[in-house]
């Protein structure tokens, strides 16, 4: 949180250029949980080791926790420098559809337990 503090302001966007320090590796460990999960599941699907459905239900919540900061901390970021909370950019959307999916299984995941 010090690099709220300590980096300097960026001419061009602002202060709110800060935020990128935490949006964006907030978006790296969420795609990457996400892969551990298809690993994971993969991995489950194969050996029948329930320590890999472990590992993706384990992920999957990992993913979904920092994908939902990523789509609270961007639209914080867009709506001074794009003009607008939300576009529906192709990566913006597909973020957000794997968002939902992501909920989705875990919602379906507590439910079956």
């Amino acid at each position: 949180m010090a690099i709220f503090i300590f980096v300097p302001t960026e001419q061009t966007e602002g202060a709110v250029q800060r935020i990128m320090y935490f949006h964006i590796p907030a978006a790296w460990l969420a795609f990457f949980a996400f892969f551990i999960v298809f690993l994971s599941s993969i991995l489950f699907l194969w050996k029948r080791e329930r320590e890999w459905d472990i590992y993706a239900l384990a992920s999957a919540e990992i993913g979904v926790i920092f994908c939902s900061l990523v789509l609270i901390t961007g639209p914080i970021w867009a709506r001074p420098i794009w003009g607008a909370w939300w576009v529906w950019d192709a990566r913006l959307t597909s973020t957000l559809i794997l968002w939902l999916i992501y909920v989705s299984y875990l919602m379906l995941r507590y439910q079956t337990d």
